[in-house]
């Protein structure tokens, strides 16, 4: 009977575990930048809807999927943040976006499907507001590979 109990505790522990790789996996629905390819899928930790609530004094955690259409040996990110109208450049403090590819590195060939992993703090002194945010990787000769937008609003815990 004590290891049947043992057995089911180990069983519910799979389950539940299995349950949040699955959840955490999940889609995060983005809006499509004019004129430039979008990721195959874009993974936010917890957003499945929009807009994907950025939390004061965390860190946001991401991937997205896409692929290489032409062969080059840089990945630049270019972050946008447009807030009441107004689109600006984000500081973006990853320089080498090849840096955090989990399945791939630079240079990269034409073809190759690769995953960037984002790791993104939101600092406590954001203000409360909601706005869009734009990802785009840029390639050696800043031609954009992917791009994709996610509206967002910061709030606190």
């Amino acid at each position: 009977m004590e290891q049947i109990r043992g057995n089911m505790k180990i069983i519910t522990r799979f389950i539940i575990c299995a349950s949040l790789v699955v959840l955490s996996s999940q889609s995060t629905p983005v809006e499509k930048c004019k004129d430039s390819p979008t990721p195959k899928d874009v993974r936010i930790d917890g957003c499945t809807e929009t807009p994907c609530s950025l939390v004061r004094g965390t860190t946001v955690t991401a991937e997205w999927d896409f692929s290489i259409l032409e062969d080059t040996r840089a990945l630049k990110p270019r972050v946008r943040a447009t807030v009441l109208g107004m689109t600006v450049n984000y500081p973006f403090p990853q320089k080498d976006a090849c840096s955090t590819l989990t399945n791939a590195k630079c240079p990269l060939e034409a073809g190759e499907d690769v995953t960037y992993q984002l790791s993104m703090p939101i600092s406590k002194m954001y203000p409360k507001i909601s706005l869009t945010i734009e990802f785009a990787f840029l390639d050696d000769k800043d031609n954009v590979v992917t791009c994709f937008a996610v509206p967002a609003k910061v709030t606190s815990k």
